[in-house]
């Protein structure tokens, strides 16, 4: 699974929009959207992020699996 697959993956599991996802991140839904469709990818500071948020949320996420 790729690192947009799973982002995606972790969103619906939570059943949050991307604006709910940005938000909690404190992102712009569009770089969610960029992030999910793999035009663009997080920085280490957001990925970090992205861990924390997953890990608070009971949801495994490791982006060092591809």
């Amino acid at each position: 699974m790729t690192y947009p697959e799973k982002l995606k993956y972790a969103r619906e599991k939570l059943f949050l929009t991307q604006g709910e996802v940005a938000e909690r991140l404190g992102v712009n839904t569009v770089t969610v959207c960029r992030w999910e469709t793999g035009k663009s990818e997080p920085n280490i500071k957001a990925k970090k992020a992205i861990s924390v948020f997953c890990e608070q949320n009971w949801i495994k996420f490791n982006d060092n699996e591809a």
